[in-house]
């Protein structure tokens, strides 16, 4: 069996984009940032941004592999085949491992990084052929709102739309909430673009949380929410979802929520409000 990995080329974009969809079957793509079948056009944008690999087996297309960085590290984001091409799937894993631990080391990475999805049996030999060790998981579950619903404040609380005057405190909110945090002007200018909606919780005109919806070119709709520690549990995280809901379903777009493993909040969260997991990125690594 001879396997070949090379850049994936303009005519090699319609079978990619083929074997990606049979993989996946929509949903949300992490590396495309985009919700449902992933078209000839994303591959081509992806080509500007990422490492897009061609594995070919006996010289017929066979799989890919698409490596892009996080957090400035270099990472494997996708490693997929069609096994049935590769009459020893044993081989053909080991030496696709090969490839990836030389390609790493070619870009003098200290880290060999890979994400896969749990569903993704390539993905996880490759991960266990070169003794990876498991980091961390992605959790994305989605959500689409069927109707629209009123929007009732807990008792004492109020929820308005947010304005530029409010990025001040919305910003302040954020920090507590957050370990990182926009800056003003960046939420600003956030809040003032066409497929962004805002909406603040208040308690005697104080301001004690925030919202802020985005109806995402990726074809789904994205939000971000903040309630004050004191002020937590009261119901505020589904009234104040509840308008972002009512956008998305003007939209017509399903609800991407994302959430790290340890990130037991935000789960809860998404659980409360009727989303479900759709399907969980794993992150390996080891020095190397």
């Amino acid at each position: 069996m001879l396997l070949t990995v090379r850049p994936a080329r303009t005519e090699d974009v319609p079978v990619l984009a083929d074997l990606y969809d049979r993989t996946y079957r929509g949903g949300y793509s992490a590396s495309f940032d985009r919700y449902g079948p992933i078209k000839p056009g994303d591959f081509w944008w992806v080509q500007t941004e990422k490492e897009l690999l061609l594995l070919e087996v006996n010289h017929k297309p066979a799989g890919m592999v698409i490596i892009g960085r996080r957090e400035g590290a270099l990472v494997a984001e996708e490693v997929i085949a069609d096994l049935s091409a590769a009459r020893d799937e044993q081989t053909f894993v080991q030496r696709l491992g090969a490839y990836l631990l030389q390609h790493f080391r070619r870009e003098r990475a200290e880290r060999l990084l890979l994400r896969t999805t749990e569903a993704n049996p390539l993905g996880l030999s490759v991960a266990r052929s070169l003794d990876l060790g498991f980091t961390n998981l992605l959790i994305v579950t989605t959500f689409r709102p069927r109707s629209r619903h009123v929007v009732r404040a807990p008792e004492g609380y109020a929820i308005r739309k947010g304005t530029p005057a409010d990025v001040p405190e919305l910003v302040r909110i954020y920090r507590e909430c957050y370990p990182v945090a926009p800056e003003p002007a960046e939420v600003e200018g956030l809040i003032r673009r066409s497929e962004v909606r805002a909406w603040v919780a208040e308690r005697d005109k104080y301001m004690v949380g925030f919202l802020l919806a985005e109806a995402h070119a990726g074809g789904f709709g994205d939000l971000i929410i903040g309630v004050r520690e004191a002020h937590r549990r009261q119901g505020l995280g589904r009234a104040l979802t509840t308008p972002a809901m009512n956008f998305f379903h003007g939209k017509q777009l399903p609800a991407v929520g994302l959430s790290w493993g340890l990130d037991g909040l935000a789960q809860a969260y998404y659980r409360g409000l009727g989303f479900t997991t759709e399907r969980i990125y794993l992150f390996f690594e080891k020095s190397i």
